[in-house]
């Protein structure tokens, strides 16, 4: 089997990829990892349907309308197989927030490999090809939500914080007091402002995790009209009816009082649903804003992180103000050579970079470590579990307080 990336100057037998676990599977057949073809999307939706089950209807359309925009950005990448489509996987294009940055940030979705090929080492090849084309796109950072860890931890990845999915009494909700905010029924002429709003309920609580989508993503969202969506000067509300509950998508504010009304809004239906359900941030105010315990949690989704440029990542990131380190580190990304090597870290003023070195000491991170302290992982859990070494226990603790975070997610992708 040859694999090659198109768009790369990497042509390597299987036998020569350190991630192909089975490089004998496709014995004398060729496997390219290239652009999805537009004329490829019903192939691609039948290997989706083998992967995660069928879709119809207009969800049909649905999806391949926002592949074919995927595609035109350049984000779709499938695996071909004697020029058959047997895996895809698409870049989401957001920025996340981090400690009050916002770092552009490609999402991983929509991977998928038809079950006759999991196991041969399509899914990392796929992967491999898909971490060149973030970086070559600018994206310093990736993330995902994994179906399972494994197959993407040898790519890099790693745990880096979670959607906490909870419920709360509409009732109570309706019971929260507060002044009369302003408010508007929002539409798709307002996606780039409801970007905006979003974005500085992030940059305003120097949250760690939290994504925005593209405006045009959000306009597409808003063209549903089952979705009810408000407005304020301030913040956002998009929520819809369920059988039994009412779904919040969106809800952000940067003051007291329009977080206050916009929570008054869903529980004003309190007559006909008695349940909110709603991801929230493990320090969201409405926690110390409602009178009883009255939220439960449903579900936690864990998602992963990767520095795809980690100079990048870095230099984008967000610190704590008045924090002054300089410390030796030395990263070694097997997929990333350029990349990786000996580096100072310093942090000043409430921003950070990596600066080459020649010492080579310090302490010592693959990417999976890297990913992890980006996220706010102390040093002492990485070393016990083999992600982290060398350096010593004042240069951890120096490092632990600038990546101080506890990372959340409240969207899905």
């Amino acid at each position: 089997m040859l694999l090659a990336i198109t768009g790369s100057s990497r042509v390597v037998r299987s036998s020569e990829n350190p991630f192909d676990r089975n490089p004998t599977c496709h014995y004398g057949r060729a496997m390219e990892i290239r652009d999805l073809s537009p004329d490829d999307l019903d192939p691609a939706l039948d290997v989706r349907s083998r992967s995660f089950g069928p879709i119809s209807g207009g969800d049909v359309e649905q999806w391949k309308a926002m592949v074919q925009r995927s595609i035109d950005g350049k984000r779709v990448l499938a695996a071909y197989v004697d020029g058959a489509v047997v895996a895809t996987a698409r870049i989401n294009s957001f920025g996340q927030w981090w400690a009050g940055r916002r770092v552009p940030m490609a999402g991983i979705g929509g991977v998928v490999v038809a079950p006759e090929h999991r196991g041969s080492g399509v899914g990392s090849a796929l992967m491999q090809g898909i971490l060149e084309r973030s970086r070559e796109l600018g994206f310093p950072l990736s993330a995902l939500y994994p179906a399972t860890t494994a197959p993407y931890r040898a790519v890099g990845y790693e745990v880096a914080g979670a959607r906490h999915v909870v419920e709360i009494s509409t009732d109570t909700l309706r019971r929260l007091s507060g002044p009369d905010v302003p408010l508007r029924r929002g539409g798709p002429d307002d996606a780039a402002e409801i970007a905006r709003l979003i974005g500085a309920t992030a940059a305003h609580a120097r949250d760690c995790g939290p994504f925005d989508w593209e405006p045009v993503e959000i306009a597409h969202d808003l063209e549903d009209d089952e979705i009810l969506t408000y407005v304020a000067d301030d913040g956002v509300l998009s929520y819809s009816f369920g059988r039994e509950r009412f779904d919040v998508q969106t809800i952000a504010a940067t003051s007291e009082s329009t977080l206050r009304a916009l929570w008054r809004i869903v529980g004003s239906g309190s007559s006909v649903l008695s349940t909110v359900r709603v991801a929230l941030a493990p320090h969201d105010p409405v926690w110390w804003m409602i009178p009883d315990n009255v939220i439960t949690t449903r579900a936690t989704q864990w998602w992963m992180l990767r520095l795809v440029d980690a100079p990048a990542a870095i230099a984008a990131r967000g610190f704590p103000p008045g924090l002054e380190i300089e410390v030796p580190l030395t990263l070694n990304d097997p997929l990333d050579a350029a990349g990786s090597g000996a580096y100072t870290l310093i942090v000043s003023d409430g921003a950070g970079r990596l600066e080459r070195t020649e010492l080579g000491d310090g302490v010592a991170l693959g990417p999976r470590g890297a990913a992890a302290v980006y996220a706010g992982t102390p040093l002492a859990t990485l070393r016990r579990s083999g992600l982290a070494e060398g350096g010593d226990p004042e240069t951890d603790a120096r490092i632990d307080a600038a990546f101080a975070a506890t990372p959340f997610m409240v969207d899905y992708f």
